[in-house]
């Protein structure tokens, strides 16, 4: 007589969300993690106390946007992987089509992306220093969200019971960090003496507008 398997082991053999793959991805995470945190203990604390400070002082951003820096490009890797991780996790759950390669590809491109055109809007604008620090501060939302979803991921993977209020709060999370981002943005923008209906126009065209079609998309799959 054969042995029939328990439900726990049938789901996990036909889940995409717990496949082998998702496993080594989180080990991979949490090992590049623990080298960044073994090789600079202090880069953490240092992003702490930047992530709670409105305005930077230009010594602040030399010493820690650093894109040759390894710590902090594995950090901005960590963020991405995650980030493209959770998108996955939710286009699985609405029965969605599409590859976590090309999504992490999306996310790294949308990245790049707005790092050039900021830089582009900077040189419009003629306010270096404060769009230096509005990219720093896009960088360091960018890294927080590694650390907010890493749990949440974690869960939705193995914790089916769980995978409908984690994506939930994800949702919440990376809202309320896009939403403190704006503000930064506007409080930066402003220290500089950029006129708010600068700031406005910029913020209409290329932060809410990508959003809005993000959430079209969105709404898009469930209705499939």
């Amino acid at each position: 007589m054969g042995t029939t398997l328990p439900a726990s082991d049938g789901l996990r053999s036909t889940d995409p969300l717990s496949a082998e793959w998702v496993t080594l991805l989180l080990l991979l995470i949490l090992t590049l993690m623990a080298v960044i945190q073994f090789g600079s203990p202090r880069k953490w604390r240092s992003l702490g106390r930047s992530m709670f400070s409105m305005r930077l002082g230009k010594q602040a951003l030399r010493e820690e946007m650093d894109l040759q820096d390894r710590s902090f490009l594995g950090l901005l890797f960590i963020g991405g992987t995650l980030l493209a991780l959770f998108a996955w996790q939710v286009l699985v759950l609405r029965g969605s089509t599409g590859t976590y390669a090309a999504l992490l590809g999306l996310v790294m491109g949308v990245v790049l992306g707005h790092y050039i055109l900021l830089r582009g809007v900077g040189a419009v604008l003629r306010v270096d220093a404060g769009m230096e620090e509005y990219i720093y501060t896009g960088f360091l939302l960018f890294i927080l969200s590694g650390p907010v979803l890493l749990p949440l991921v974690v869960g939705i993977a193995y914790r089916p019971e769980w995978r409908s209020g984690a994506v939930w709060v994800g949702m919440v999370m990376l809202v309320v960090l896009l939403a403190y981002r704006w503000l930064r943005g506007v409080w930066i923008g402003l220290g500089e003496g950029v006129p708010l209906r600068y700031i406005i126009l910029y913020f209409c065209a290329a932060e809410l507008m990508p959003v809005l079609l993000a959430v079209h998309a969105w709404r898009g799959t469930s209705t499939e």
